[in-house]
Order: structure tokens, then sequence, then C-alpha cells
């Protein structure tokens, strides 16, 4: 309501000055009543008043209102940099945190109580140890001692989980001027579990595809044998450290085989190797899936035939006596254009067909190879030589990926009918991916691994478990004395592998 629509609602109200004969009007206000100048400026003082407080609060609102916004504005500059880092993660190298910058206190927190394994309540076999050498010098001048130790170790004897007592019994030897004792037959020093239970726990973990928690719950199910899993893990780490020797010794045995299949895999951050043939199955876990893995396991000119897919890291930098590229690779790669169809491509698809007869073919023959005489053999070779020849010299074609194809014959020509040169070798790379197989199941499983202990304990156990099942070992055996004796040289003899015993790294 403004100042003049207040003057009509009260138009009775008059304040009167008796001592100014101008109450009404006067002369000095042009004629205006000086009661309705007064209630003018006083309601006009108030409505100043009240626009200076609405205006203050507005401009506290719009304050705050810029605040919030700039805010938002940060927290959107914050999301964009996550998402864009997001979006970059997988093609970014992990970088490992270092444990030193972690402020973490490692270990149980302060008056946590220790836990430990309880004595079996039965023993069911004592087995005194005695010595007739010493153990660290080789001599017999060695006199017992009045003290004996005993050693309570659990483990699987034919099936049935057994609790062994071994006694041993300490001597003096006057040569090296030492007390010592020995350890008796599948013990394992200082250890609670023998090595028939960690092999059998290191063969369903890696072989069976279990998780640790499985593998403890069959030992205990089967073998009422109790287990945590962290104890599996301590099994693993010891089973590697005890066995890195052979694992080298396999290594180092690559180059000098007469023929490999390679393959690799996704492994979380890194890439899972295999390096295999009849008699071996070696797996590697790296960083790196370039040529230089390749490299580090054959050598930079490797000695016999390599047989891989086209992947780029088998190619240029890798030398060979000679190289056989997997036609089944060859054939899926025929066949997506033929099912997609190749309409108004009439030569693109006579093309790919007249492949695909050649390779299937020349697959046929490598097949018949012990049933046909060697005029026979030579000829459908040198037929199915004669057809290749035909074909990648062929014009280019108009349909692109079929064009992609034909290039790929004459980057490949010297490397895809090798197998009918040495029919030996297989004419795909079908054993690496059956043997990388379990390991891609195995991964699906636990999801790779983080640490480099644990990369190792993967690709130990899985290349001595699959390479003695290829050479008709029992792995559980082979476990068991690389978890007692360790790697002995009568252990690489039974491998195949002669020369001085390799050492870790």
């Amino acid at each position: 309501m403004g100042w003049q629509e207040k003057q009509n609602h009260n138009p009775s109200r008059v304040v009167k000055h008796p001592f100014c004969p101008f109450d009404k009007f006067c002369i000095f206000l042009k004629g205006e009543s000086p009661d309705a100048l007064l209630e003018e400026r006083t309601y006009l003082r108030k409505r100043v008043d009240d626009l200076e407080f609405a205006m203050d609060f507005s401009n506290f609102q719009i304050r705050k209102l810029q605040t919030q916004v700039k805010e938002l504005e940060d927290e959107k500059t914050h999301l964009e940099t996550e998402l864009s880092d997001a979006l970059q993660d997988p093609f970014t190298k992990y970088k490992k945190k270092d444990p030193a910058e972690s402020t973490a206190k490692r270990g149980a927190p302060v008056g946590h109580e220790g836990h430990f394994r309880q004595k079996p309540d039965v023993i069911d076999n004592t087995i005194d140890v005695y010595l007739d050498r010493c153990p660290l010098c080789e001599s017999k001048n060695i006199s017992p001692c009045n003290h004996t130790t005993d050693h309570i170790q659990e483990d699987f004897e034919d099936g049935k989980l057994t609790a062994t007592c071994f006694v041993h019994c300490y001597y003096w030897c006057p040569d090296c001027k030492n007390v010592v004792h020995g350890w008796g037959k599948n013990e394992i020093p200082n250890a609670f579990i023998g090595p028939d239970a960690r092999a059998k726990a290191s063969f369903l973990r890696h072989e069976i595809k279990s998780s640790y928690n499985d593998a403890r719950r069959t030992l205990e199910c089967f073998g009422k044998l109790t287990l945590t899993s962290g104890a599996l893990v301590g099994f693993d780490n010891y089973i590697t450290k005890a066995g890195q020797p052979l694992y080298e010794a396999l290594k180092q045995s690559l180059p000098g085989t007469s023929f490999i299949h390679a393959d690799e895999t996704g492994w979380k951050r890194d890439w899972l190797w295999i390096f295999t043939n009849p008699f071996i199955s070696f797996f590697h876990i790296d960083e790196s899936r370039g040529s230089k893995v390749v490299i580090d396991h054959l050598g930079e000119f490797y000695n016999g035939i390599l047989i891989s897919d086209f992947y780029n890291a088998y190619r240029n930098k890798i030398g060979a006596f000679a190289k056989q590229k997997c036609c089944t690779h060859l054939l899926r790669d025929v066949k997506k254009p033929l099912d997609s169809g190749l309409k108004g491509n009439p030569d693109a698809e006579n093309f790919l067909l007249a492949l695909k007869k050649l390779l299937q073919d020349a697959i046929f023959l490598h097949d018949q190879y012990s049933i046909l005489t060697a005029e026979e053999y030579r000829s459908g070779r040198k037929d199915t030589l004669k057809r290749f020849r035909k074909l990648y010299r062929h014009s280019p074609l108009s349909h692109h990926e079929s064009d992609n194809i034909r290039k790929r014959l004459i980057t490949f020509k010297n490397e895809l009918f090798v197998f009918l040169k040495y029919p030996a070798i297989e004419p795909t790379n079908n054993r690496a991916e059956q043997g990388i197989r379990n390991s891609v199941l195995f991964r699906k499983l636990i999801f790779g691994n983080m640490t480099s202990q644990g990369k190792m304990n993967v690709a130990l156990a899985m290349t001595i478990i699959r390479t003695s099942i290829q050479r008709a070992f029992n792995p559980i055996e082979i476990l068991c004395s690389i978890a007692t004796k360790g790697v002995t040289p009568e252990l690489l003899e039974r491998f195949g592998l002669s020369g001085p015993m390799p050492q870790a790294p």
C-alpha cells in the first residue's frame, strides 16, 4: 500500500498545530499540508529501510549461490578428471605402490593372541633319526650326545592322515666342531604338515582349479586334515622356493627343442605365456606382451620351428630355423567374410573359397602322411604349393577385408605350409591353445595375481605339474620329492635335463 493509498485509507486523521496559523496548508510548502508531508516522509523512510534490508538479504543469497556454484564446478572438474583417468586405465601401465609409502601398521594389532596348531592326540608312528656321518663335513668321526628332540608332522600315508613323531638324535663332530642331527625320510624341517599334503594342495589348486578355501575344505573332508587358507599360501611359497632350480632348468632347455608352440593370454595386468611341445609346457607371467619375452625364452635365433598365431611379437624380431603359422586362425578369418555374405563381390568370394579348400586339402594331406608313399606325398605337396602361388599372386580384390587376407598370404608365404615339408610338426597352434586353456579357466577363478611371488607360484606349479603329466610322471610324487629333497641331480636327469644344477635367481 503506497503513501497516497494510506492517506485515502485514513482521511479523518488531522494533527493540529496551535502555534502555526497554517495548519491546513503552508505557503512555504506550495500549499501542501504539513501533516501530509511529514506522514509521507515517515512512510518513505520506512520503505527505504525495507528495501535496503531486502537488497542486503538478496546480496547474501547471491553470494551463497555463487559459493555453491563454485563448489559444484570444482566437483564437476574433479569427476571429469576421474572419468578421463578411468577411461585411460586399461591403456596405462600399472605402477605398483611402494610399500614404504603405506602408513598402515603391518602385522596383528597389539595384544592379539597368537594361534598355534594343536598337537595330534594320537601319534601313529615314531621314527628315530640316526646319523652315520656329519651332514656338514661328511666326516664319519662323530659321537652321539645324550640329547634328543621330537618333531611331530602330520601327513597322508596310503590316503590316511597319519601323525609321525621324528626323534632326532644329536651328535658331536670333532672335525667341524658342530653338534648336528639328521632329518627323517619325508620329513620337512620345522614343518607341521608333510610333503604329500602340500603336493596334493598344490595339485588341487593349479591343476584341478580350486580356490585356497576349496582346496582346504577338500583336504579336511576327505583326509580329515584341518588347515587354514593362509597355510596353503605358505605351502605354495615353500614349493616355489625349493623348485626354482627345476623351473630354471626347464627354461634353459627351451632353445634346444626341435619345435615349440607359443601363445599368450591376459593375466590381470600382465600376460601369461606358454611354450609347449609334447614333452614340456613352460608357463611364464610377464608384464610385457612383446618380442622380448620370446627372445628371453628362445633366444634371438631359435634353432627349431616356432609355431604360433599371426601376432606381431613372433615376426621380424624373432629369428628361427623355420616358422609355422596356425592354419586354423587363417581359416577362421576366411570364414568371417564368407558368413557375412559377399554379394556383388564374386571375385572375393571365389578367392576365399579357393583358399579355404587349399588349406583343408593341405591339412588332409598332412594327416595322410603315414599311409602315403613318399612319391604320392611329394606330388601332393608340390601341387599344394603350386595352387598357393597362384592364389597369393592374385590381382588385388575389390573387397577390402578379402584383399587384406590376400596381402597376409604374401607376407607369410614362407610360413604357412612348413608343416608339409616337416610332417613331424602340426599345421595348427592348437597344442598351445589347449595347453593354456586350463590356465584361462583358473584365471576366471582367481582373477590373476598382483604380487611377484603369487605370479611365480602359479607359473612354477603349472609348469612342473603339466610337464610331469606330459612325461607320464606322477605330479604329486614330483612335488613331494621337491618339498623334501629339493631339486636333485637325479630329478633333473629324470626330466632329461643334464649339465650343472641351475641356481635360483
